[in-house]
C-alpha cells in the first residue's frame, strides 16, 4: 500500500472503527499544548464531550506568554481560547489579536504610524518641509513643544 503525503490517512481506528478524514492539502493542522496545567503522561479521558465547543468549555485552554516589547522589555500575558476563533490572527484583525492588550495596543500603533505615513504622503507641503533638514528641525522642534503642552495639561 503506497503512502500518502498526508500524514492523517484513512487508515480505521481501532477502539471505532471510524475513519480519520485526510487533511486538504490547503489546510493548516497545528498540534500543540494550550495549557501549562496538566501534568506529562497522565492525560485525563473525558467521556462527555461531543463536540470542540463542548472541548474548549471543559478544558478551557489558556497559555502564558511573553512578549518583547519595542524597548526589548518583557511583557507576560495570559492568552485563553474559548473557540477556534480566538487562535486567528487575520493580518492584525483576529480575535488572537483583540483578546490580548499587548497585541492590540501594537497593532493601534502600527496601524497610527501607517495613518500618519499616509497623510505625510499625501500633505505635498509637509512632504516638502520634511526634504529639507532646517524646515524638518524646526517642525520638530513645535511637535514636540505641542506634545509638552499636551504632557502638562494632564
Amino acid at each position: 500500500m503506497a503512502m500518502k503525503e498526508n500524514f492523517i490517512s484513512m487508515a480505521p481506528d481501532e477502539e471505532s472503527s471510524a475513519k480519520v478524514s485526510l487533511i486538504d492539502q490547503n489546510k493548516t493542522l497545528m498540534i500543540d499544548q494550550y495549557t501549562s496545567d496538566v501534568d506529562a503522561g497522565n492525560p485525563e479521558f473525558v467521556e462527555d464531550i461531543e463536540n470542540i465547543n463542548d472541548a474548549f468549555e471543559h478544558f478551557k485552554p489558556k497559555v502564558e506568554v511573553t512578549f518583547t516589547d519595542e524597548e526589548g522589555g518583557s511583557v507576560d500575558e495570559t492568552l485563553h481560547f474559548g473557540e477556534l476563533r480566538d487562535f486567528e490572527a487575520q493580518g492584525g484583525k483576529g480575535r488572537l489579536v483583540q483578546n490580548s492588550p499587548f497585541l492590540s495596543g501594537t497593532k493601534e500603533k502600527i496601524d497610527t504610524n501607517v495613518k500618519i505615513r499616509k497623510s505625510i504622503e499625501q500633505n505635498r507641503k509637509l512632504r516638502d518641509i520634511l526634504k529639507e533638514a532646517g524646515s524638518r528641525e524646526e517642525l520638530k522642534e513645535v511637535l514636540q513643544s505641542m506634545l509638552d503642552e499636551l504632557k502638562a495639561a494632564e
